[in-house]
């Protein structure tokens, strides 16, 4: 060790093992201190890691009056579910023409979700009569239990009120990673 005696400063002088040493214990140190402080707690739910097949936007439209608009598809796995996918489709808005959608601004059709897990023999379909109207950001969210694994995934839109199920989009398709 050195001391400026103009300046009162010490310098020491390292060698280049001890500053290997030096910059280690530096690197744990912070890695401790991160870890035992935290950096705060995770609000928000794990996306589900996944493959898009055809796209998580799509377009439809609906019963009257020309109504159509676009869809967002996302799936986070709920906590403390295993095993549960949680859909949820959000309306970037519809619109429509003529005086029946001034009289009843909202799209109405049957939204279609299946799942084939590995968990299933078989797969699933449900269908759910959902409305949307012209404002962006109307949700439906719904939780399917596929159990855990790979699940391949598909939502699209159906006519509603129809003795056969008419297909209006294949919407969105892809595989998910399911968590226990």
């Amino acid at each position: 060790m050195q001391t400026d005696a103009g300046t009162g400063i010490h310098a020491v002088s390292l060698g280049r093992d001890q500053m290997r040493r030096l910059c280690a214990l530096l690197l744990v140190a912070a890695i401790v201190s991160l870890s035992w402080l935290g950096t705060g707690t995770a609000s928000a739910e794990p996306q589900l890691p996944k493959i898009v097949l055809s796209t998580l936007n799509f377009g439809t439209f609906g019963d009257h009056d020309y109504c159509h608009g676009a869809l967002n598809v996302g799936a986070v796995a709920p906590r403390g579910k295993s095993g549960v996918v949680r859909v949820t489709v959000t309306s970037f808005g519809f619109t429509g023409n003529g005086p029946g959608w001034k009289r009843n601004p909202k799209c109405r059709f049957l939204l279609y979700m299946s799942q084939i897990s590995g968990s299933a023999i078989a797969g699933k379909e449900f269908f759910y009569p959902v409305g949307f109207g012209p404002r962006p950001g109307e949700k439906v969210v719904r939780e399917i239990r596929t159990g855990p694994g790979p699940v391949s995934m598909s939502v699209a839109t159906y006519a509603l009120d129809k003795p056969v199920r008419v297909p209006q989009t294949y919407g969105g398709s892809g595989f998910l990673t399911v968590v226990p």
